[in-house]
């Protein structure tokens, strides 16, 4: 709906007032960080791979797929090479893994 005439090319500045806060404001505590116990093992599995990996794979399905990826290696390895190897090879990933940033 369109307006036509005078009244269209009026406009009406609005003007507002700032109120000062009565007290000091009011900082919410932090969250805790939840229970372990009310998460699915998908989740724990997702949020595990998430802090192993959190500087190479920022993303959740980014450490999943690195994961799944490592596992499916040593996988192939403990089945060509042996067990032996492939428990080295997954101690030496873990090793890289959780080393500091």
């Amino acid at each position: 709906m369109a307006v036509k005439g005078q009244e269209s090319r009026r406009r009406r500045a609005v003007h507002l007032k700032y109120v000062q806060p009565k007290g000091p404001p009011i900082i919410p505590a932090p969250r805790s960080a939840g229970s372990a116990g009310g998460r699915k093992l998908s989740e724990r599995f997702m949020l595990a791979a998430e802090r192993a990996l959190g500087g190479v794979a920022p993303t959740l399905h980014l450490a999943l797929a690195m994961v799944t990826v490592a596992v499916v290696g040593l996988g192939i390895v403990a089945f060509t090479m042996g067990i032996v190897p492939a428990v080295l090879g997954g101690l030496i990933l873990l090793a890289i893994a959780s080393r500091p940033k």
